[in-house]
């Protein structure tokens, strides 16, 4: 193993070899790092990532560990791993999140919170150039530059927060610069996608889920074309009863304002259902007397649903067997109907079982608490606030319910995952959901509540017209209920001081990581709710 070490070291020059002097190194722990190093050295593969991070994690016991590669004049952010135990150590050895002492509070606060607000994207910096060790305001990590072998600076590998690098290292931190350097862009050069890994371990769980999702719109939309094409009839529609009225499926070749009755409230209803029968209601048998077309209507009815097929024939139409063809089709969409209500409730249990492995993750640790339900209170009264209709609301609250759940399937995957250490379980929530019965606003609000506004969030570097409301209205409030959580019970601040601090937080942050339009909405809810009460929701469950 030593040769391989050596071998190394005439590559890069004879002057460095002292510097792998094995007796230079006083602890067994710092014989494993460079023994590790030869061991990588003489394999044929790279090391993967994880790999690189264990290797230097015996140097700084550091929670993150991420790569920032020089682009276009910019560091950006190209990899990134958590060790969650190393977010607390006590000579070695792990805390339960439950005995800590306040400077230990403090500290997982700070890092959390820097967790929390890592940028994609920063400037360089003429200090990342320089050789040896840098430090940086993010998280006051140390950085160690990355170069190519003729010199030119590739990138930074950083580890953090509040680091420092044993006595012994520091002047040895070029050559470990070297080592890391060589393996990472060996590494880059090798995977088209830095993420490929890991990902890769995502799509072998979540391929297996299956598809049990039916869009019945489109279906809908694929059979009513083939009436009113194939069948030559000047338009139609299908109708759904529900139980907030008629709801309006499809449409096709059909004027909007008559389109519109079929979603008109009771009072200018064409028709109803009455009794498990269709009927034509009297302002119907009024509006298609003065309308003067000849219409045929098919009534199906399911289990749970009930609807109609209406269509507008024409004097060609006439001459066919539409009769037939219409029951036909209704009976399709009972079934249909039928389906649908039976995978919605099975995709609702699912989810609630997905909700309630996620809230026993989050019980586990003292700050994650109360985390999702104080999630879904803030954005229910959020949207009240805001004037968000009530399929809107729907909407954000089940949004705010699921956003985490990607944390359940991330454990499945890696053990020893923990709110706030998972940095891809955006997406791993929303391919858990995404074969499901469920809203598209919603399943996009899982894959982007971590995306910023200036294109600098994550998982997917998305800016603000390609974030969905959804994503946008969790992110913020990811932000607000992760304060609350980190400062709640605090008594250095008055509660005043403490709103104030956060509503700045807000504003500071507004067109860079929030969408300015929510803002003003989001301080005057928390003026209106005051600190305590803000540390209060979610309490109850």
């Amino acid at each position: 193993m030593i040769k391989d070490v050596r071998s190394y070291i005439h590559t890069v020059g004879n002057r460095l070899s002292k510097a792998f002097s094995m007796e230079a190194f006083g602890t067994e722990q710092q014989l494993e790092f460079w023994e590790l190093s030869a061991e990588h050295l003489s394999r044929k593969r790279s090391p993967s990532f994880s790999d690189i991070v264990n290797w230097m994690d015996l140097l700084y016991r550091a929670p993150v560990h991420f790569v920032y590669r020089l682009q276009d004049g910019k560091l950006v952010l190209d990899r990134r791993h958590v060790l969650t135990k190393n977010i607390l150590r006590d000579a070695g050895n792990e805390l339960e999140p439950h005995k800590q002492t306040p400077q230990q509070k403090e500290y997982l606060k700070d890092f959390e919170y820097q967790l929390q607000n890592l940028e994609k994207k920063m400037s360089m910096d003429e200090v990342f150039k320089e050789q040896g060790i840098t430090s940086h305001s993010i998280g006051q990590c140390e950085h160690i530059p990355l170069f190519k072998k003729d010199g030119e600076q590739w990138g930074i590998y950083c580890a953090g927060p509040y680091t420092k690098s044993p006595d012994q290292i520091t002047p040895k931190l070029s050559i470990v610069g070297r080592l890391l350097a060589n393996w990472l862009i060996t590494l880059d050069e090798e995977e088209s996608n830095p993420q490929r890994e890991y990902e890769q371990k995502i799509e072998n769980v979540v391929s297996d889920l299956g598809s049990g999702q039916l869009n019945t719109e489109g279906i809908a939309q694929i059979i009513l074309r083939y009436v009113v094409h194939g069948r030559k009839v000047a338009s139609g529609c299908i109708v759904e009863f529900t139980p907030n009225g008629h709801k309006l499926l499809v449409s096709v070749g059909m004027k909007e304002k008559l389109a519109g009755y079929f979603t008109a409230g009771a009072d200018k209803a064409l028709y109803e259902n009455k009794g498990g029968e269709l009927k034509v209601t009297e302002f119907g048998q009024e509006f298609l007397k003065q309308w003067g077309k000849q219409v045929d209507v098919e009534y199906f009815t399911g289990e749970h649903h009930s609807g109609f097929l209406m269509v507008e024939k024409t004097e060609g139409s006439g001459k066919l067997d539409i009769e037939n063809l219409l029951k036909e089709v209704g009976l399709s969409f009972a079934n249909l109907f039928d389906y649908r209500h039976k995978n919605e409730n099975f995709s609702d249990q699912l989810m609630d079982g997905y909700y309630k492995m996620l809230r026993a993750i989050e019980k586990s640790r003292e700050k994650t608490r109360f985390h999702t339900p104080r999630m879904v209170a803030f954005v229910q009264r959020f949207g009240m606030f805001f004037g968000l209709e009530d399929d809107e609301m729907e909407i954000i609250t089940k949004t705010a319910k699921l956003h985490d759940i990607g944390y359940v399937g991330a454990i499945s995957i890696e053990p020893g995952k923990t709110i706030g250490g998972e940095l891809s379980h955006p997406i791993i929530g929303a391919n858990m959901v995404e074969h499901l019965s469920i809203d598209k606003d919603v399943l996009e609000g899982i894959r982007t509540h971590h995306e910023w506004v200036n294109g600098n969030g994550s998982p997917s570097g998305l800016n603000s017209e390609t974030i969905p409301w959804t994503g946008k209205i969790i992110g913020l409030f990811e932000f607000v209920v992760d304060f609350v959580e980190s400062n709640a019970g605090d008594d250095s601040k008055t509660n005043d001081e403490w709103l104030e601090l956060l509503s700045r937080n807000l504003m500071e942050r507004a067109d860079i990581e929030f969408d300015m339009v929510l803002i003003p909405t989001a301080i005057q809810l928390l003026q209106a709710l005051g600190w305590q009460e803000c540390v209060r929701l979610g309490v109850e469950e």
